[in-house]
């Protein structure tokens, strides 16, 4: 049987050497980098493995020769035709490992490490074979696993897996006397296919307007230490910074500090190592606008955790440095522009292939710790000495000791040596002052002499905004946009002199303004904008800011982070009847810096998508929401309004998987029958008594403009009952938006459609029964003429004693100030308790 070539990817209208090639787009950029330099090792990937352990030779080779012919990857070769490189999968083996036996030759280990430094300059022969591995015997039961493979076949990941792989069938075959043949490794072919259909999808177009706009102003080229310097080699110096076990950990505790993104360890890590990086570029450069490129394992499926492969992206990282730069507030710009990038990053490759200014590198790698047999593994990744980018920093956090080292990667055409040993002491001074005190201005640091930023390049992008001495007085709108923004607000807000900093809520904005807003800002500038964007620009500032870069262009999500930082687990919060979440906001705002918040709004919101009319389908999609951000449990869930019975059946689903909610919070829940009327009876009687002084305490609170809205709404409620008693039916058939909605008729066509869609999943929707702990808020101010207390209707719901607890407020103001403090210091109280009883078990297990 001859070779196989795999599937080609098919070209989107136009014939260039990319869409009539079957490379992925990252193969391709590897491909173009490795034909330009054909004799250096640019893409050397080599990872070695040492042991003092007696090995059955014939048997791990046996065991290296099964992994590879179920690796179509492994078996790949590059070959051109009429100048367009093909992938092509071989039947076979390209190569079998080699045996290498040189213990008579009195090695010592250095000896071996100058055989594998002499090894890895050596380039791999695409057309042949994609790797050279070798099984090394230096000494008398010692022995030195060298694997190199291209970068177009592999990622870090991948040599991992294959170690992993071989070792596990060395060991079974030693066991059991028996080879086994099948793997059943998932296929690269996989992952092609998969990267050939999102860049046939609407997503892919709009990552790709996403970062056009990022990119719409250019970049500076960089100015290493004040100077201009051009690559004419490919060579490059790596100089190794190791940091003792201590410092690692301060640098690892550094992650529960305020603004930090730590939704999980690696993310946490990659926001401080991040914040040091972008200093030392800022240093070495004085540029203000800043870019780097940063590989992600892009794995998104336990298949895909399990393809040996190229799967891994690279794709800009955007940050822009301000006078008076703090490591606190980088870290919280690091924060936001990670939080982006992850929903656009699969993009990344074709940003890479369109700019040549991209040429910084950081990569932050964990090194597993690892065994053959009994015996400890040293595992040593090997640079050979190449490279195109100017400058990168790779992070290796060891797993045995926890201990992390700094890989600067110079190259020889850019950095002098002193300008090299020169960038080592100021990052030990960044490294220093970062550990020391974060809201240190970066300007202030006592570091070598390199670039005055007084002197650096000052990017003038619309971005940057104003000067911060403005920041504090009112600005009036600086262009047709923000003229057009403020009209907007003003009309809304029925406020005059608006300033381009007012934020929105703090002039009496709240949700259903905001969705009067954004029709206005529809109508008037065409921007079709999530209504949760202006939980990150709530003022004319920054939503012009969002729109001048394409906001309305992103990828619309359920999931909104609210608060992304903090070493406490996510709380995840569902919509209300309405939709949305910007009735959260106060919320989210008064519970602990510590705490990070998630708000899910309803699929629709955004007048493009169909709304659920199905709760269970509902909860299910929000289930696959909040998993992108926390892939397993516990999960602390709650809901508002509606959306603690949609978090009821989150729940429902989470336990059904064999995973736990250790709270369910439910703030405020309709009545079982969505009715707004009691029965008249003796205990209707009592609770009328007892809340109309809260009631109409509430009630004097509302505008005027409100007041009329709630008349009119009880009036056609009313109305509506007394003509079904007329007409003696019972029927009541579908409600609308207006029946429950003081503001319903103000609202958009599609708005009022999703409050009765969710209406509608409701009153269909059954509560099936639920075991776990649950607490529910309910409001002081109860509905007039229903002024029960419908928290006890969820005691037949759920199977074990729930907790009830009374907050200030009615439905809608108990989420506003000054309200909803005592909802969040309880809230917040509450959660903490549950964690802490929950991780006190754990402990005492």
């Amino acid at each position: 049987m001859g070779a196989a070539t795999a599937n080609t990817l098919p070209p989107k209208g136009q014939s260039d050497i990319y869409t009539n090639s079957n490379l992925t787009k990252l193969q391709m950029i590897y491909w173009v980098g490795q034909s330009l330099r054909p004799n250096a090792p640019l893409f050397n990937v080599a990872v070695t493995f040492m042991w003092q352990a007696p090995v059955d030779e014939v048997l791990f080779s046996q065991a290296f020769e099964v992994v590879v012919r179920q690796s179509d990857a492994l078996r790949t070769i590059i070959r051109e035709e009429n100048g367009v490189p093909r992938r092509i999968i071989v039947p076979d083996l390209p190569k079998p490992l080699e045996l290498l036996d040189l213990s008579a030759e009195g090695m010592t280990e250095a000896d071996v490490w100058q055989w594998a430094d002499d090894r890895v300059q050596q380039p791999v022969d695409l057309s042949q074979c994609a790797y050279d591995i070798v099984l090394l015997k230096w000494a008398e039961d010692s022995y030195f696993w060298y694997t190199n493979q291209h970068h177009l076949i592999t990622d870090a990941a991948s040599v991992f897996l294959i170690f992993n792989h071989v070792l596990a069938l060395y060991s079974e075959a030693q066991a059991t006397g028996t080879m086994p043949s099948e793997l059943n490794l998932p296929q690269f072919e996989t992952y092609v296919e998969f990267e050939k259909k999102y860049r046939e999808s609407p997503r892919y177009e709009k990552s790709g307007a996403f970062w056009r706009n990022q990119l719409a102003n250019g970049l500076e080229p960089l100015k290493f230490y004040g100077r201009s310097a051009q690559k004419k080699s490919y060579r490059m110096q790596r100089i190794a910074f190791p940091l003792d076990p201590e410092r690692s950990q301060q640098l690892k505790d550094a992650m529960q500090r305020p603004g930090v993104f730590n939704m999980t360890h690696d993310l946490g890590m990659l926001n401080v190592l991040l914040t040091l990086y972008f200093a030392q570029i800022h240093y070495m450069t004085g540029n203000r606008r800043l870019a780097t490129m940063l590989p992600f394992h892009n794995r998104p499926t336990d298949a895909m955790k399990k393809t040996i492969g190229l799967l891994m992206e690279i794709c800009p990282l955007l940050v822009e440095m301000e006078e008076g730069e703090t490591f606190a507030s980088l870290t919280k710009k690091i924060s936001k522009s990670l939080q982006r990038t992850l929903v656009h990053y699969q993009y990344g490759s074709a940003v890479a292939m369109e700019n040549t200014l991209l040429d910084l590198m950081f990569n932050f790698h964990h090194r597993p710790d690892l065994k053959f047999g009994e015996a400890p593994v040293t595992q040593r990744l090997l640079h050979p000495g190449s490279g195109s980018d100017s400058f990168a920093l790779h992070i290796h956090e060891f797993e045995k000791d926890g201990a992390l080292t700094f890989f600067f990667d110079f190259h020889e055409d850019i950095f002098t040596p002193a300008e090299r040993e020169r960038t080592l002491e100021a990052f030990e001074a960044l490294l220093t002052a970062y550990l020391a005190d974060v809201d240190l201005p970066l300007d202030e640091l006592d570091l070598p002499t390199a670039v005055s930023p007084s002197t650096a390049p000052v990017y003038d992008s619309p971005a940057n905004g104003i000067a911060s001495d403005e920041k504090l007085a009112h600005v009036a709108p600086r262009d047709e946009l923000e003229q057009k923004l403020a009209a907007a607000w003003q009309s809304v807000l029925g406020v005059t002199n608006i300033g381009i900093h007012d934020d929105f809520f703090d002039m009496g904005g709240n949700s259903w303004m905001a969705v009067r807003l954004f029709t206005e800002l529809q109508a008037i500038t065409g921007h079709n904008l999530p209504l949760a964007t202006l939980f990150q620009a709530p003022t004319i500032a920054a939503l012009a800011d969002v729109m001048r870069q394409g906001g309305d262009e992103q990828v619309w999500s359920s999931l909104v982070p609210i608060r992304t930082s903090g070493s406490r687990p996510p709380f995840f919060c569902i919509h209300g009847v309405t939709g949305d979440i910007l009735w959260l906001r106060d919320l989210a705002d008064l519970m602990d810096e510590d705490q990070p918040f998630y708000g899910i709004q309803a699929r629709g919101l955004d007048g493009e998508d169909e709304p659920f009319d199905r709760l269970e389908e509902m909860a299910a999609y929000y289930l696959a929401q909040i998993r992108r951000v926390q892939p397993t449990g516990p999960y602390y869930l709650g809901g508002y309004c509606m959306g603690g019975d949609i978090a009821y059946e989150v729940a429902r689903q989470i336990q059904a998987a064999g995973e736990e909610v250790p709270i369910l919070t439910v703030i405020d829940p309709p009545p079982a029958d969505l009715s707004e009327r009691a029965p008249l009876n003796g205990r209707f009687l009592v609770n009328f008594v007892q809340n109309s002084p809260y009631w109409l305490r509430e009630f004097m609170r509302l505008g005027g403009g409100e007041i009329f809205s709630r008349v009119r709404r009880k009036g056609r409620v009313a109305f509506r009952n007394l003509w079904q008693k007329v007409n003696a039916t019972s029927q009541e058939g579908a409600m609308s938006a207006s029946d429950v909605i003081d503001q319903a008729d103000d609202l958009p066509e599609y708005r009022q459609k999703l409050i009765e869609s969710h209406l509608a999943a409701l009153q269909h929707y059954t509560h099936a029964g639920y075991q776990g702990d649950v607490i529910v808020y309910e409001a002081q101010s109860r509905p007039l003429l229903n002024p029960g207390n419908h928290a006890q209707e969820w005691t037949a719901y759920v199977d074990r004693p729930i907790t009830v607890r009374t907050v200030p407020g009615s439905h809608s103001s108990m989420l506003h100030k000054p309200h909803v403090e005592a909802l969040a210091q309880d809230l917040q109280r509450n959660l903490d308790s549950v964690r802490e009883a929950r991780d006190a078990v754990e402990v005492a297990n």
